[in-house]
């Protein structure tokens, strides 16, 4: 499972948020956030389980590629 990265952006902008507002919605640091959205890293169960939490009402298949 891989997250759909221009989807999840393209929500940070339709809410307005900043960086740091989807790390707090996702419960993890903004340092965790930088480091995934600039690719130094691809994510695990953190990132995964914090972007269902940021964005609970939208489909998994559009918050994620799945395999």
């Amino acid at each position: 499972m891989t997250p759909n990265k221009e989807y999840i952006f393209s929500l940070v902008c339709k809410y307005d948020w900043s960086w740091a507002e989807l790390a707090r919605r996702m419960g993890i640091s903004k340092t965790e956030v930088s480091r995934w959205i600039s690719g130094k890293r691809k994510g695990g169960r953190k990132l995964f389980s914090g972007l269902i939490k940021a964005f609970p009402d939208e489909p998994i298949d559009k918050l994620f590629f799945l395999p």
